[in-house]
């Protein structure tokens, strides 16, 4: 019965590393998961993503470093 449990925690705890590392909040992501296991996980999809954001002219989704959307060629000022 506890290796039941011990593999439930270890696969949530790799699922919100996972997806913090996704998020681009690799920290939160292994913190979340360690100390509270499946709400972490829906805490982090929860979450702002902060690899992306919005095109301001086509709404698109695009890496927060780009220059230009590839969707519309449109030059993109980061904000953050």
């Amino acid at each position: 019965m506890i290796v039941f449990w011990l593999c439930f925690y270890l696969f949530f705890f790799l699922l919100a590393i996972a997806i913090g590392y996704y998020k681009g909040n690799l920290v939160a992501g292994v913190l979340l998961g360690y100390v509270l296991g499946p709400i972490g996980v829906l805490l982090l999809c929860m979450s702002k993503d902060r690899r992306h954001i919005t095109c301001p002219f086509c709404q698109a989704q695009i890496h927060k470093r780009s220059y230009y959307c590839p969707k519309c060629r449109e030059k993109v000022m980061c904000v953050a």
